[in-house]
Parts: structure tokens; C-alpha cells; sequence
């Protein structure tokens, strides 16, 4: 009983151990992947024909469509920077040039003047942010916008002679709210838009969003856009922080990285691939776009830490063991190794009752003192085993190489002493012979061959 006892203590314990530690790890890798909670694109309007008219802002080509790009972010996160490395590129690209209005538009949405939103099709304009639309208003999804709209329609006085009600009132369904309703701005009471000191380093981005440039693709390797600390939150509680505005008639993709500050103070680098991950890094799938789905659950052998959907994939759990094949305990239904888990012998099984984990391998041959014969040895068709008179024999295993129990007999009777056991379709190799008695069990090796 003590012996039973000592093995579910140190079974329990050592399981509970490397449960902890993965769980640990999942936990660990879960709560990181969790500081981005998704990345949200918002259709925020689609240009008609009116639009097209206006000469002020430049040319704006009927359908057009202005993106919003959305860090979701933990409720006690911040934005930090958004870089672009020689290992992770800073990617915002289009199959046709972005729309850059050459009357006021900017390259940051904190730089555009809030009073010249009513003005020809500055409020499409295509640029970069850190949270801010204009220089005083937040960027939020137009469904979350709480007080209506300056923009659109009668709001905007930038409409040629022809167009009377004003420009941007296209209510093309598949922008959502119509801008003349909401168009995704607000103002914190007491909090300025501005990021707090807001610096680029490197190739500056107004060589592809600034007021007169034509060009659909961004790419660097050294850009870096930052601010400081406490960094940057979302204007209300599902802290959705804007990150860019982008308008083309073309297909958006892009591919970006972040620091993001946690609400302890900690400092979490994330990119979207995981091609490369150097020292601090985590990949995740949501900063590309269009997002290369995979498998998004870790309990599951297909998952894959860069997917930024679910397709369905996930389909293997895993299940802990021992895959070392010259492991006593070699579990042939496990995926997932761990090592820590093999048991080897009674002085190499890693703290582990080794009579209970590998009841055949527990007790050395022939070091028992026990009087129990096993022959032939090699043996074809049968071995014989036989015992003392005043042994019994209750029951003989026999195991293979890789530790399965492959043949099995409870003698009814022991004529002799000696028992004949039919070796019968066991292949040729080596085999363990469990033997049971009334004093204790003991182990005898043999090997089978054919005649």
C-alpha cells in the first residue's frame, strides 16, 4: 500500500508539475496573444459620381473606398509605436494608388484641421494615426459614434454649383452608416487627440500619404512611428485605437508590427509573420491583411501561432506521454513528448516508482535469489518455466521491446513445477517475462526465433 502511495504522490506530482508549466506557457502565450484582442477594417465610405465632380480636392475616382484600420486592444493596453524592421517590414499597400486630398490633406490624422472637414473631400483624405482623426476629434467605428456627424451632405460646403446637398452623401449600404448619420468622430472631455509626444524615426511616411503624392504601396524597414508613455488608448471602452485611414479603388493589404504596452507597464512586441522571430517577438496573424487563416486553438497539434482566423483546421488534440520507444512507458498514444515522463529502469525514472510505472522492468533478473527456471533460451514454439516445489506461480506477461503486453496465461494448474507456455505468432525479438509467484515476481528475459 505504502508502495501504491508513493507512486500516485510522485505520479501526481510530477504530472502536475509539466501540466503547470505547459498550462503556464499556453496561459502566458494566451495573455500575450490576448493584448490584441483583433484588428478591425471598416468600410467608412464609398465615393459615387458626385464625389468625382469635386476639383478642389483633387481627383477622387468614383468608387473608391476609404478604409479604417482598428487596433482592438486589452482594456488596460496601450499603443505604443507601429515599426517596420529588416526582419518584419512595415507593409501598407494597394493594387491602385491612395487618394491624398492636395487641398488640406495630411500624413497623420492629428495633423488635419477639424474645421476644414466640411470642406470638399478632405474627410477622405489617406493617412496614418495614433488614435486621432483630426486634430481634436478621436477615430471610432461610425456605429459607436455618439454625436451624429460634421461632415457629410449639408455639413460639407466644398460641393460644386451642381451639387446643392454637398458631397459624401452616398449611403451605399456596404459603408454602413451613412456619413451625413455618424461619421466616427468624437472628443474626450479634458483628453487631447494629440499622442503624446508623437516622433518618426526613419523613412517618414509622406512619401506615399502626403498631400500630393500618387502611390499605392508603403513598404519599410526602418519607419518607425512612437509616442510616449502611458501611449495611446481608445476613445471608449472597447479601446479600438484608429491606426490608419486609406482610400483606393484598388485592394488593400497590409502587414504591420507593434509595441503595446500592458497595463503593469510591461512593454509586448508583436509582428505579423513569424518567418523570423527574434528575441521578445510574438507573431500574430490579425497584423496582416487579408488574414492567412489556420488554427487559432494551442490545445491542438495544428495550431499555428501567425493565424489571424480560424478555418477549421484544428483537428488533432494533444496528448501528453512518453514517445521515447526504448522507454518502459513508451505510450504510443501520445503526440506530444514529455521527456521528464520516461521511465528507463528502476535507478532512471526520473523520481517515479518504477515497480508501479513499469511493473515488468522493476526488479533486475536473476537478482531476486528466487528459484525460477526459463528455457529453452532462444526459444521456437514454447518455453518452459518452472519453479520450486513450494512456489506457485499465479501468472505470467510477457511483454515486447516496446513494453506492450503481447501474451498473457493464470496457470490453473502447476504439474511438476513446470509450466509450457505456447509462443504461438509472436514474432522474432526480444520479450520480458513477467513471472508472479507466491513469493514475489519476478523477470526473465528471452528471445524468440523459428526453427
Amino acid at each position: 500500500m505504502g508502495s501504491y502511495q508513493t507512486f500516485r504522490s510522485n505520479v501526481c506530482r510530477t504530472f502536475r508539475l509539466f501540466f503547470v508549466i505547459w498550462v503556464f506557457s499556453i496561459s502566458n502565450l494566451a495573455l500575450a496573444q490576448n493584448d490584441i484582442e483583433n484588428v478591425f477594417v471598416e468600410t467608412y465610405y464609398l465615393s459615387d459620381q458626385n464625389d468625382g465632380t469635386d476639383d478642389i480636392g483633387g481627383p477622387l475616382t468614383p468608387g473608391s473606398k476609404t478604409y479604417r484600420v482598428y487596433l482592438d486592444l486589452c482594456d488596460d493596453c496601450s499603443l505604443r509605436s507601429i515599426f517596420g524592421s529588416p526582419e518584419h517590414p512595415l507593409v501598407i499597400e494597394s493594387s491602385a494608388p491612395f487618394f491624398n486630398n492636395i487641398d488640406r490633406g495630411r500624413t497623420f490624422g492629428h495633423e488635419i484641421n477639424n474645421s476644414a472637414l466640411d470642406e470638399n473631400t478632405v474627410a477622405l483624405d489617406s493617412w496614418l494615426s495614433f488614435g486621432a482623426a483630426t486634430n481634436q476629434k478621436f477615430g471610432l467605428p461610425k456605429v459607436d459614434d455618439p454625436d451624429g456627424s460634421i461632415v457629410g451632405g449639408s455639413n460639407n460646403d466644398g460641393g460644386s454649383a451642381n451639387i446643392p446637398g454637398g458631397l459624401l452623401v452616398n449611403g451605399d449600404p456596404e459603408a454602413g452608416v451613412p456619413l451625413t448619420e455618424q461619421d466616427g468622430l468624437t472628443s474626450l472631455e479634458g483628453v487631447p487627440a494629440l499622442p503624446p509626444n508623437f516622433q518618426v524615426t526613419g523613412a517618414s511616411p509622406d512619401a506615399v500619404f502626403g498631400a500630393e503624392t500618387t502611390s499605392g504601396n508603403f513598404s519599410n524597414t526602418d519607419t518607425r512611428l512612437l509616442c510616449s508613455v502611458p501611449g495611446v488608448r481608445g476613445p471608449d471602452a472597447t479601446n479600438r485605437i484608429l491606426i490608419a485611414q486609406l482610400t483606393t479603388t484598388g485592394d488593400l493589404r497590409f502587414r504591420i508590427n507593434v509595441d503595446i504596452q500592458s497595463g503593469d507597464g510591461t512593454v509586448l512586441r508583436f509582428v505579423s509573420g513569424d518567418s523570423i522571430l527574434l528575441i521578445g517577438e510574438t507573431a500574430k496573424g490579425l497584423l496582416s491583411y487579408p488574414p492567412q487563416c489556420g488554427c487559432t486553438d494551442p490545445a491542438f497539434l495544428e495550431y499555428d501561432p501567425s493565424a489571424g482566423c480560424d478555418d477549421g483546421s484544428c483537428q488533432t488534440a494533444i496528448v501528453f506521454g512518453c514517445l521515447d520507444t526504448l522507454a518502459c512507458n513508451y505510450t504510443s498514444a501520445a503526440n506530444f513528448n514529455i521527456s521528464e515522463l520516461c521511465c528507463y529502469g528502476p535507478n532512471d525514472c526520473n523520481g517515479l516508482d518504477v515497480s508501479i510505472i513499469c511493473p515488468e522492468v522493476g526488479i533486475e533478473d536473476l537478482e531476486d535469489g528466487r528459484d525460477i527456471q526459463l528455457f529453452p533460451n532462444p526459444a521456437s514454439e514454447y518455453i518452459h518455466i518452472s519453479a520450486s516445489v513450494n512456489t506457485r506461480i499465479v501468472s505470467i506477461n510477457v511483454f515486447d521491446a516496446m513494453g506492450r503486453a503481447v501474451l498473457k496465461h493464470l496457470p490453473s494448474t502447476n504439474v511438476n513445477g513446470r509450466i509450457a507456455l505456447e509462443l504461438g505468432d509472436l514474432v522474432n525479438g526480444a520479450y520480458r517475462c513477467v513471472i508472479l509467484t507466491s513469493e514475489g515476481p519476478t523477470i526473465r528475459s528471452f528471445v524468440k526465433i523459428h526453427q
